[in-house]
């Protein structure tokens, strides 16, 4: 019996209602980025509650014996609180590193009583001190002058690795070189958040040439085959950019409004961040429609929406974590693993597709899986292509927006921030329904032979973005290759590390188009023969 794919069957589902669904998933996606936890301004007088809560509750333990209580209520009080949400930081900034370093001797004073066989008055006394002076500090710092610096905070924490390590090199210690430059591209530059607001409002090419600095002293600082003074240059060259960047920044999300800046800082990144992954998404949903396996469009829909909350977690996640190296170096080692199993899985479809392209394998296919709700390479493949593709750019998408949002003051700011994703989300949105209408009207071979094509292209893309993940991340060796230019959007870096991996994908896509090629020619004279024979 012959099955077909009728044209009424395929066309049920709407591309319009498709990409709406899209565009829904991604607002819904920008609106969690805007969550209290990534607010410009905080409730202090929260925080200074929370702390109350853990200080207040130590001399009932200590009454109870409870000493290994104690040590937690103490540690959740100043790590848990006090650090990660920024006011230790803002009442040294704003009122002073003493006022802080009473705050904090206090605190470690109080435990020192604990540990040491004080009495119940004591430790109660402490308790009530430690309290009245963080009460202090606080209501002192709502009525400090409101200082913006915010960046230049973080670049001068990341020049103070970089001098840690110009120090250890002229030292002779090359591996803390190479650490101390490592500490200050991932603790401070990465997990500070200066990386991600250069690239909202300065680029991703400035991002770029920056983090190539970076990577550079850390290699030199560990080879140790330079003078002293080509290091110290190459530092200082590194210093006065994280400056200047910093400098800038501070004078653009300080002024009274941001102006069109937040515009085109937010339409740019929800263009380069959601056009790959929509890419993806749009490829394979056509794939599903065309060929009117409508289990398949279900479990790419979930794999999205999967992805989307993934990500919103681990935005949530990374914001809240204290800055320093592990900070940085888990975001760009989730980023490079995601990214080798995005490619991994498009590699995959992407011959599985072409295996496809010959109309008898087609039909074949279609005898054999109709009525069926799972093939295979059917609808855990194609799903697993979704949630990769949205899982590599969503968490990062939220953190660019991070910025963008701290810095929107007025409701002008965030009229043309939210009209920015507006225009973005259209252009998306248009582009879907382009690969829809193309996709459908292409021949069936032609379709198939193209989406492979299309899918192959991002693989060897998403492959050369993954190294250079691993490569800030300190994992693999970053090797400058002069002569070759960076071309972020085709994931294209001068280093032999993740051209080599590119050139790896490349060739296994060309040998598995050529055994495809090889095989549809034995099959087609395999039904040739036997035509041949029944005449």
């Amino acid at each position: 019996m012959t099955v077909s794919v009728s044209r009424t069957t395929v066309t049920r589902v709407k591309p319009a209602g498709l990409a709406a669904a899209f565009v829904v998933l991604l607002l819904a996606l920008l609106s969690m980025s805007s969550a209290p936890s990534f607010a410009a301004e905080k409730d202090w007088d929260s925080y200074v509650q929370e702390i109350t809560e853990k200080v207040t509750q130590i001399p009932e333990q200590y009454a109870d014996e409870d000493l290994a209580g104690v040590e937690t209520s103490i540690r959740q009080a100043y790590y848990e609180v006090y650090q990660v949400s920024g006011l230790e930081a803002e009442i040294d900034h704003r009122l002073g590193e003493d006022r802080n370093d009473a705050f904090v001797s206090q605190l470690l004073s109080l435990r020192d009583l604990t540990q040491g066989g004080a009495s119940q008055e004591e430790v109660q006394d402490a308790t009530d001190e430690t309290i009245e002076i963080l009460e202090t500090n606080v209501a002192d710092l709502d009525a400090a002058p409101e200082v913006h610096d915010k960046w230049q905070r973080v670049a001068t924490r990341s020049t103070d690795q970089v001098e840690a390590s110009k120090q250890a090199y002229a030292n002779g210690d090359y591996p803390g070189a190479a650490n101390a430059a490592r500490d200050a591209y991932l603790a401070h530059y990465e997990a500070d958040g200066l990386e991600k607001a250069t690239i909202s409002y300065i680029g991703q090419s400035r991002v770029s040439e920056v983090e190539s600095m970076f990577t550079q002293l850390r290699q030199n600082g560990r080879d140790g085959e330079i003078s002293v003074d080509e290091f110290n240059a190459k530092a200082d060259e590194l210093i006065e950019a994280l400056n200047a960047d910093a400098q800038e920044l501070d004078e653009l999300t300080s002024s009274g409004e941001l102006g069109w800046s937040g515009f085109w800082a937010s339409f740019a990144i929800l263009l380069r961040e959601g056009a790959e992954a929509l890419l993806v998404v749009a490829a394979v949903i056509t794939y599903a429609m065309k060929a009117g396996r409508k289990d398949q469009i279900r479990g790419i829909v979930v794999g999205v929406i999967g992805a989307l909350a993934v990500s919103i977690g681990l935005a949530f996640l990374f914001s809240k974590l204290t800055s320093s190296a592990a900070t940085g170096f888990g975001q760009e080692l989730i980023e490079g693993i995601t990214g080798v199993l995005a490619v991994v899985m498009l590699i995959w479809v992407s011959n599985w597709i072409l295996s496809k392209a010959s109309g008898d394998r087609w039909q074949k296919y279609i005898e054999k899986t109709a009525g069926k709700g799972t093939a295979s390479g059917g609808v855990l493949a194609l799903a697993s292509v979704a949630f990769l593709a949205v899982l590599r750019e969503g968490a990062e998408t939220i953190l660019f927006f991070s910025p963008i949002i701290a810095a929107s003051q007025t409701g002008g700011d965030h009229a043309k921030m939210w009209l920015g994703v507006g225009a973005a989300v259209v252009i998306l949105a248009t582009m879907f329904t382009l690969i829809w209408v193309f996709g459908v009207r292409l021949p069936m071979k032609a379709f198939f032979k193209w989406t492979s094509v299309l899918l192959g292209l991002l693989a060897v893309t998403i492959a050369g973005g993954a190294i250079k993940e691993f490569q800030d991340a300190t994992l693999v060796r970053a090797t400058l290759v002069d002569g070759v230019p960076e071309i972020s959007w085709l994931g294209v870096y001068p280093t032999v590390e993740s051209l080599a991996a590119q050139g790896l994908v490349i060739a296994i896509l060309v040998i598995l188009a050529v055994l495809q090629y090889r095989s549809a020619n034995t099959s087609r004279q395999q039904a040739d023969t036997a035509a041949a024979q029944t005449k």
